[in-house]
């Protein structure tokens, strides 16, 4: 036998002993959370959600989130018709957060919400007897040309015109802004795990809808 292809008592080359000993430091060392790979005990690691996706946890929508201790978070799934509302949806059967026709400066009346739970409609809101008399009432915005001081800007667009609708409700349809930039008012936004949103300054993410503020 040659000095090459020499073996030990147990039958194992030097050569199978060294492809041996990489494989087991290969895998066989610790995983390192925050390295962008699932190893391990890692439910994911940075985008690395290995194959999952919301459909896996019982959800028809939305997207997975790995949180910094590589474990799996799923409160941006979402599963329309449960009448729970997630972070991806603007609404959910009766379900909208809290949010009324009278929020939106209506007298009163009932939202309804799109089959899809992408957006809720205000057709079965009523206008408030108030509404047209020039004067910001309780529940208005504003009323005909009396925008109550606030132009488009202060909504978070760019440029435009500023309006006002028949149920005395911010018309933003004249507002400009830089899609590229922010989310202008009433656009659809999306809200991190870290409460992060992407409307423009001066609005805030409620119910995946960029609403002023205050």
């Amino acid at each position: 036998m040659g000095e090459d292809e020499s073996a030990d008592e147990n039958g194992t080359s030097e050569s199978d002993s060294a492809d041996t000993t990489t494989e087991t430091t290969e895998s066989g060392g610790e995983s390192v959370c925050g390295d962008g790979v699932k190893q391990g005990s890692e439910e994911c690691d940075g985008n690395d959600l290995g194959g999952l996706s919301c459909l896996d946890y019982g959800h028809d929508n939305g997207t997975l989130i790995c949180g910094d201790d590589c474990t799996i978070f799923d409160g941006a799934c979402s599963t329309c018709g449960d009448n729970q509302l997630a972070a991806t949806e603007a609404c959910d059967g009766s379900n909208f957060g809290g949010l009324t026709c009278t929020d939106l400066g209506y007298a009163g009346g009932s939202l309804t919400c799109a089959e899809d739970c992408s957006q809720f409609f205000e057709d079965g809101c009523t206008v408030a007897q108030t509404c047209g008399n020039g004067s910001i009432d309780l529940g208005e915005q504003c009323d005909g040309g009396n925008l109550n001081n606030q132009t488009c800007a202060g909504l978070g667009f760019t440029s435009g015109t500023l309006g006002c609708t028949a149920g005395c409700v911010f018309d933003t349809s004249g507002c400009t802004v830089d899609e590229d930039m922010c989310v202008p008012f009433f656009g659809e936004c999306t809200l991190s795990i870290f409460l992060e949103h992407d409307c423009c300054p001066g609005l805030t993410c409620a119910l995946a809808i960029c609403v002023p503020e205050n």
